[in-house]
């Protein structure tokens, strides 16, 4: 038997070889966008998350905002 090290591993959910690499990569960069830590624009705090499509919210301060799907844009709430 052939030991093989696993590099880079990330969370794919079911998505096995039948779904090709590209997609599989591309399925791996949303989720790492998606999973991120990001800053709360009212308070400064760390749990800044999203709780559904499009909606975010701080459960530190209750600040609550709909943004994009996946990422948010903290530049453009500012302004």
């Amino acid at each position: 038997m052939v030991n093989r090290n696993r590099k880079g591993q990330t969370v794919l959910k079911g998505l096995g070889t039948k779904f090709g690499a590209t997609v599989r990569k591309r399925y791996s960069k949303v989720y790492r966008t998606l999973k991120q830590k990001r800053r709360c624009p009212s308070c400064g705090s760390l749990k800044f998350m999203r709780i559904a499509c499009g909606i975010w919210n701080c459960p530190k301060c209750n600040f609550k905002v709909a943004a994009g799907a996946y990422d948010i844009n903290i530049e453009k709430l500012q302004s």
